[in-house]
């Protein structure tokens, strides 16, 4: 079976196979060079290095010039940032969150990489943004997909791809489900996000879908090579 993991995180455990590539986010300035460096010893590794939304506000005021420089000098993408207006523990900065999320919008745009989207209880918003600085052409994902089936074909209509999780094994999450289904075949990617196998994942996916599993791997296994291009010559 052909498998792409859109989207995990170190520590990676589980061995990468021949022909299995794996996108893995840094998440702020600590563990970029860790993440370079995971992809330096692992063939089947893409990486990428941002500043997510939960760390917006901790980041030194060096974090934007630290983050291009690595970008210059690496062939990695822009990622995981976004917005995240839902955790209770910490109060949401969002014009923080905002400022950041727009900085590596257009450090994507000028470098020529794809990026890697976290949206949680911010879909508006995000797609917002997206539509004032514009989807960067090298590619854009959202990752572990959350949102209505409506809100899945606002951001495909944007040019941007749909990432699902290890959500998909819930059944109570009917409208995530149905999301999933409705989704364009070409925009759609699978993911561990870490916290799973992903053979499971896309058993599921091609079980809502009505499709063969080796066919939806195929796919999916397609449309992260389309996604990531710019970083897999």
């Amino acid at each position: 079976m052909l498998l792409f993991d859109a989207h995990s995180h170190l520590p990676a455990a589980a061995p990468i196979l021949a022909g299995h590539p794996r996108v893995v986010c840094g998440t702020r300035e600590a563990d970029w060079e860790a993440v370079l460096a995971h992809a330096r010893t692992e063939g089947q590794v893409i990486p990428m290095l941002g500043l997510h939304p939960w760390f917006a506000i901790e980041a030194s005021p060096q974090w934007l010039d630290r983050l291009e420089a690595c970008l210059r000098a690496n062939p990695a993408g822009v990622g995981e940032c976004g917005l995240d207006f839902a955790r209770k523990e910490v109060e949401p900065d969002r014009p923080a969150q905002e400022a950041c999320f727009r900085a590596q919008l257009r450090l994507a745009h000028a470098l020529g990489r794809p990026v890697a989207v976290h949206v949680v209880r911010a879909w508006g918003r995000v797609i917002d943004i997206l539509r004032e600085e514009g989807v960067p052409p090298a590619g854009a994902l959202v990752h572990a997909f959350s949102g209505s089936p409506e809100t899945a074909l606002e951001l495909q209509r944007l040019g941007v791809f749909l990432s699902f999780s290890g959500a998909l094994l819930d059944t109570t999450r009917v409208r995530l489900r149905e999301a999933f289904a409705g989704a364009d075949p070409t925009r759609l990617l699978l993911e561990t996000d870490g916290a799973t196998e992903l053979e499971p994942v896309v058993r599921a996916a091609a079980a809502i879908r009505g499709v063969p599993v080796d066919d939806l791997a195929a796919q999916t296994w397609e449309n992260g090579h389309r996604c990531f291009k710019e970083l897999m010559a």
